[in-house]
């Protein structure tokens, strides 16, 4: 009787022991995640001229327990295309910071877009967290950047000034856009040669041209669109040297550009010939002023012979 009371108390004791051990261990075990992504939104270009239309923002995760931890990346996104980790491992208590892309599709609209986030622990120490799995959520976002850019095309390859002291011609404007705008623009007459990355004294407007171009509204539309427009510049500038230009594209309340947005085009100056835009070349109005005088004079001449 005595030896199974004391097995009894035995059994208790050891039964004891380990409920007062159970929530200890348990505590030890949870599961824990938190994740914190960077707070300042991040812009991306979506024009087509950018090499890769994609952006990057940083995420933090934390494993709060203290074993190791299985760790699955969620993400949820809308029009953008997100990609980053999906699994990573986390030691007890560490931490770990992974990378993530988005990526526009081309002429994306200039807009704003929430990408979540969310860090799930699957397994505990190498066992699955089954109905124990925690998570967390998180969130940045990325901002569409509005653009219109814009190229120049088929302009001539050069020019003939005659007495008029006038360029006129004709191109095309192929636009990129991701807004529907309408929009006023310039075009700038820069020298050749005169401007680079090196060079931040740009001759504008050389030999004493003038802007004389018809108003040029662009009605920029999301995608790529083609307008007509028209340069004129005139001068009063005696000079009979050639150069050559190229056109700048300035934007209603932007500065003046400081590249090429067209091919380059020589300008001549037409001395006997005839200008491009039609008028007589430089010299020959002189010349023409010279043979009337010579004519007048031999004329005057001749009278007063006959006259004697």
């Amino acid at each position: 009787m005595a030896l199974k009371t004391v097995l009894v108390k035995i059994i208790l004791v050891v039964i004891l022991l380990m409920f007062a051990g159970t929530p200890a261990q348990a505590e030890q075990v949870i599961p824990g995640v938190e994740i914190d992504c960077q707070d300042n939104a991040v812009h991306l270009d979506s024009s087509p001229t950018h090499p890769t239309r994609s952006t990057t923002f940083e995420c933090q995760i934390e494993n709060t327990s203290s074993a190791p931890e299985e760790i699955e990346i969620q993400y949820s996104f809308d029009e953008l295309a997100v990609s980053g980790p999906t699994t990573i491992l986390i030691g007890a208590g560490g931490t770990n910071n992974i990378t993530v892309q988005a990526r526009a599709p081309v002429h994306m609209e200039a807009s704003n877009h929430e990408v979540s986030v969310k860090a799930v622990v699957r397994k505990v120490a190498g066992v699955s967290a089954g109905f124990l799995a925690q998570s967390d959520t998180d969130s940045n976002t990325i901002i569409i950047d509005s653009y219109t850019d814009c190229s120049i095309y088929n302009t001539p390859e050069d020019v003939k000034i005659g007495a008029d002291r006038k360029i006129s011609f004709d191109f095309t404007l192929e636009c990129s856009s991701n807004v529907d705008a309408s929009m006023s623009m310039n075009f700038v007459m820069i020298e050749m040669g005169k401007i680079s990355s090196n060079n931040s004294g740009a001759v504008y407007w050389p030999d004493g041209f003038e802007d004389k171009s018809p108003e040029c509204i662009l009605e920029a539309k999301v995608g790529y669109t083609l307008h007509d427009c028209s340069f004129v510049a005139t001068s009063n500038s005696m000079s009979y040297s050639s150069f050559d230009i190229c056109l700048g594209i300035q934007f209603e309340g932007q500065e003046l550009p400081t590249f090429c947005s067209s091919n380059m085009v020589k300008v001549e100056k037409s001395l006997l010939g005839l200008g491009t835009s039609g008028p007589l070349g430089l010299m020959l109005p002189i010349l023409l002023t010279i043979l009337l005088v010579a004519v007048s004079f031999l004329i005057w001449k001749r009278r007063v012979s006959d006259s004697e």
